[in-house]
């Protein structure tokens, strides 16, 4: 099916001196220019383009690929700014209208901003910052462990906001970083939680399927190899903490509290001790 705004497989149906049609079903013929086209083109081949509208407000396609499409969240180049609002540079000739009335703060060009891509109501392809209107708060039909690929949105108190597969919003929280993340990223991340409410919690690291005995096992064996001794505590980087054990920073502070109630470690500067039976 064809889809303003987005990648589809269309046939050549004829040809004119400045070009070819394409089929475009139920919208109608999509001009492709020479400029645009493969070589030695014939009636039927069928050619992946993208389609959108020529300034003129027709139908046009294209080889080229952008860097987003309809529906898709995306950090893009703000490469100028006029008096009908800012435009994006998204790998087309014609770029990408962020209209003044999708802005949040302050835009100037060379700025790179998180948007939206959507057809608005005169099916134009603009995009919008105000992400909210877009992207929906819960999602509880998602199961834990699932892997989806999220864009990192805005910081929070807690941690960052993401943006599941274009759709939905979730929560990466600083204390399970195990590196540091920056707006507008493309990374995997995992459910780790579907709260009562729906709304969902991340991880950047696959959840977890082993228990909390068998975390302080590895603590432990670690320790006896080491002289009862290791130089990573509560004070080291995530990123430490993930080489050495595996898991969050979060998850070896709520270990090693527990290790430190049954007596069998003590915490020292720089870092963690076993305690001789």
């Amino acid at each position: 099916m064809t889809a303003i705004g987005r990648t589809s497989r269309l046939k050549i149906s004829r040809h004119t001196q400045a070009g070819y049609y394409l089929d475009g079903g139920k919208l109608g013929d999509i001009f492709l220019s020479r400029k645009n086209s493969p070589e030695n083109c014939e009636l039927g081949d069928e050619l992946e383009v993208f389609v959108l509208h020529h300034s003129d407000g027709s139908l046009i396609a294209t080889t080229k690929t952008p860097l987003g499409q309809v529906g898709d969240v995306l950090p893009l180049k703000v490469s100028q700014i006029n008096d009908t609002g800012a435009f994006l540079d998204w790998g087309l000739d014609k770029e990408l209208l962020l209209p003044y009335a999708e802005h949040m703060g302050e835009i100037t060009a060379g700025k790179t901003v998180l948007v939206k891509i959507y057809l608005d109501k005169g099916y134009r392809i603009v995009a919008s910052m105000k992400l909210d209107e877009f992207i929906e708060d819960t999602a509880p039909h998602l199961t834990r462990g699932q892997s989806f690929t999220v864009t990192v949105a805005n910081k929070t108190e807690l941690g960052y906001k993401a943006v599941i597969e274009n759709q939905y919003w979730g929560l990466l929280y600083d204390s399970d970083l195990v590196r540091p993340i920056r707006k507008g990223e493309t990374l995997t991340a995992y459910v780790k939680k579907i709260r009562d409410d729906g709304r969902i919690d991340l991880s950047i690291q696959p959840v977890l399927t082993v228990s909390s005995t068998d975390i302080a096992s590895n603590i432990i064996s670690q320790l006896e190899a080491n002289d009862g001794f290791l130089d990573v505590g509560d004070k080291s980087p995530p990123e430490k903490i993930y080489a050495q054990f595996g898991v969050s920073k979060k998850i070896f502070k709520q270990t090693t509290g527990r290790l430190y109630k049954q007596q069998r470690i003590t915490f020292e500067d720089g870092g963690i001790r076993l305690v001789k039976s």
